[in-house]
């Protein structure tokens, strides 16, 4: 399981991204927050995805913001101390 922080709203929270059966489940725990996301689509896809579901809980900035470091994080497969700084 790899993790990251993100901010929202100046608060830190934990994203949780798990890689199962050829998708990522993407959860934020502080926020009720989940989603899968199939591991095939392009970064672009990925990307609009995320911000898709995200926006229904802030807006397009935030949403985006958060989608970039998530996506990074994916990408990297890196978890904590990915290197994604805002």
């Amino acid at each position: 399981m790899l993790t990251a922080a993100v901010k929202f709203n100046d608060i830190s929270c934990r994203v949780y991204i798990s890689n199962v059966e050829d998708t990522y489940i993407i959860s934020i725990p502080e926020l009720a927050f989940s989603m899968q996301v199939d591991e095939q689509l392009t970064d672009d896809e990925m990307m609009e995805e995320i911000i898709i579901h995200l926006f229904t809980l802030f807006d397009e900035n935030e949403s985006k913001t958060a989608s970039k470091a998530i996506l990074t994080v994916i990408r990297n497969e890196q978890g904590d101390n990915n290197g994604y700084q805002e």
